[in-house]
């Protein structure tokens, strides 16, 4: 027979597995609550298959490229635009920040446009990955000479990002996505819809002030971009066609 008070024990260590499990779970499960209330399932599928995409698109193909004769695509009109390191703010924050914020609200909007853009974006970067595996460039980029904190950090990036994968430009290819497709999100806010081109504009001067990239990489970008936009156009179209006849 067990004792009543090894039965008090017994209850009392139970409660004490109770209650130190508990808690965890019920804040794994309100932190998952809280992300699918900002960004639904579908759309955060979709954002992170287009970041990993993105990654093995910029990453993967060096290692088919490394060794391999680049083209240098600077023209007489790239050597008249000045360098100017200021702009590695819209670069980098700017930059980044705009996209996280705008591929939030693409995340947000209804299934099939949320797809649609992210489809759009990917067979543009598909489109990127050819060109960066059949016509590798590089540029020459100017000896930073100052000593200012926008030098630091414009020749920190230049350490880290090597002169190469520079035709389409990834940098102008995903604002010019999110100015592009714009018109067709839903309850964004007005400040998003009145800024995003003018961000849109000022990094691409930034890829060419700060000398990461050449005016036909950035006129590159818009054409992959409205490839793929076009791509999928087709395909909705034809969705609906069957739909109607269906």
């Amino acid at each position: 027979m067990i004792s009543n008070k090894m039965k008090a024990k017994y209850i009392y260590l139970m409660n004490q597995v109770i209650d130190n499990t508990e808690p965890k779970t019920t804040k794994f499960t309100r932190f998952k609550n809280w992300v699918f209330s900002i960004i639904p399932p579908y759309g955060l599928l979709a954002v992170a298959i287009m970041l990993s995409f993105n990654f093995t698109v910029y990453m993967g193909t060096r290692l088919f490229t490394t060794g391999m004769d680049h083209i240098n695509m600077t023209l007489p009109i790239d050597d008249m635009i000045p360098f100017v390191s200021a702009f590695i703010v819209v670069y980098i924050p700017v930059s980044f920040g705009s996209w996280i914020f705008g591929y939030i609200l693409v995340a947000r909007q209804e299934k099939m446009t949320c797809f649609r853009i992210c489809a759009s974006e990917m067979i543009a970067k598909f489109i990127c990955l050819i060109c960066f595996i059949v016509i590798p460039t590089t540029m020459v980029r100017p000896e930073i000479t100052g000593h200012g904190f926008f030098d630091w950090a414009t020749a920190l990036v230049y350490k880290i990002d090597p002169a190469d994968n520079l035709f389409p430009s990834i940098h102008c290819l995903e604002s010019y996505v999110l100015a592009r497709t714009m018109p067709w999100l839903k309850n964004v806010p007005k400040w998003y819809r009145i800024l995003v081109i003018p961000v849109a504009l000022l990094v691409f001067a930034s890829t060419l002030l700060v000398k990461q990239h050449v005016i036909v990489d950035v006129a590159a970008a818009i054409v992959v971009v409205e490839i793929g936009i076009f791509i999928t156009g087709i395909i909705k179209r034809k969705r609906a066609s069957r739909s109607r006849t269906a």
